[in-house]
């Protein structure tokens, strides 16, 4: 059974481990640490199969970013993941690679527009859309 719960420290290994399974340009272990009260992991026993990181900025909150390990794709984790951090009171933003059409297929399907793009946001060059959810649009 998946359960959700806040990142803690003995979880981090496997949190750089998924982030490097899953982009290009991974975050380095120390912007977990720093970061860690803004991260909720999903684990399957003592296996963390993905997480999700938040943060409030005045009025809005922005995904920082999500993963899901490829081996536990498929298995509705990412949508258990944004449907425990959504509400209908906030509006979230994230940013989103171009070229990710899965993940844009799954914040589009819990209300996320694009507004803008971000050119040359990642290092390899690659524009960003950002992307945002108004409650109640």
């Amino acid at each position: 059974m998946i359960e959700i719960i806040p990142l803690k420290e003995k979880d981090i290994a496997q949190v750089v481990a998924i982030e490097a399974k899953c982009f290009r340009f991974p975050k380095p272990e120390s912007i977990f640490r720093e970061d860690e009260h803004k991260y909720l992991v999903a684990k399957e026993g003592s296996q963390v199969v993905g997480y999700i990181g938040i943060e409030k900025i005045i009025d809005e909150t922005h995904i920082i970013n999500m993963a899901v390990d490829p081996a536990y794709r498929g298995q509705g984790i990412a949508k258990r993941l944004m449907q425990h951090v959504l509400n209908d009171e906030d509006v979230f933003f994230l940013e989103v690679r171009t070229s990710n059409e899965t993940a844009k297929g799954v914040y589009e399907r819990y209300g996320f527009k694009v507004i803008s793009t971000r050119k040359a946001y990642y290092p390899d060059g690659e524009d960003a859309l950002v992307m945002r959810r108004i409650p109640f649009e």
